[in-house]
């Protein structure tokens, strides 16, 4: 069983950042708030650039065009949702005591409203821009399955789990820590879970992944 590829998403030592850096985060920050309140379609890089400072020219030699400053912002999110799995990884932490600390930091995380709307985002581009919904797909929830693979694979080699197919597990266990608090989020705008509800709703994933039902 081979470790799954975790591309460029672990984390590296903390550096001093350059203005270079602090430029492109301006220009995320920005774009986040544009496209969200303007929609994929109708966001505007010149209002990008008005809000973050710096130049046209500046904004396309980093990220290309629209699609890839929109790519950006979603490798950047997967690397947030991915760190709390590095770390757990890093220290070889107990399989269920990693799974609820990366579960309970991805749900609160997916469940900040600016997560929501970005999400329902997303959601709305499949249909008109498959080409970026499969680039999301690739530089979001594929980065993010593949972090917790190598977790699952440390567990695998400690002889915690067996799993045989390690990127799959990962997703699957994303898929259902996010499909009851983060869908019933999504549909209901004025649901907002607190860390009682969070924690709960966790336990409750964790279980059903390590131990399934119990058949009577």
């Amino acid at each position: 069983m081979s470790k799954p590829p975790v591309h460029e998403l672990e984390p590296s030592p903390p550096a001093t950042k350059s203005r270079g850096d602090l430029r492109r985060e301006a220009f995320l920050t920005a774009a986040r708030e544009v496209f969200l309140e303007q929609g994929y379609d109708a966001a505007s890089m010149a209002e990008i650039v008005r809000r973050a400072g710096g130049s046209l020219t500046t904004l396309y030699n980093q990220f290309g065009d629209k699609q890839g400053l929109f790519l950006a912002m979603i490798r950047e999110r997967a690397q947030l949702l991915s760190a709390s799995m590095f770390v757990e990884l890093s220290a070889h932490t107990p399989i269920e005591t990693g799974l609820t600390r990366i579960a309970e930091q991805s749900l609160t995380m997916l469940l900040e409203p600016q997560s929501l709307e970005m999400y329902r985002l997303l959601l709305s581009l499949g249909a008109k821009h498959p080409e970026v919904a499969a680039a999301f797909q690739a530089n979001g929830p594929d980065r993010v399955s593949e972090a917790l693979a190598a977790y699952l694979m440390d567990r695998a080699e400690a002889g915690e789990i067996a799993v045989e197919d390690p990127v799959e597990a990962a997703f699957l266990f994303i898929a259902l820590a996010r499909a009851g608090l983060v869908t019933r989020a999504l549909l209901n705008p004025s649901f907002r879970p607190g860390p009682d509800e969070i924690k709960a709703s966790v336990r409750t994933v964790v279980q059903l992944f390590l131990h399934g039902v119990q058949v009577r």
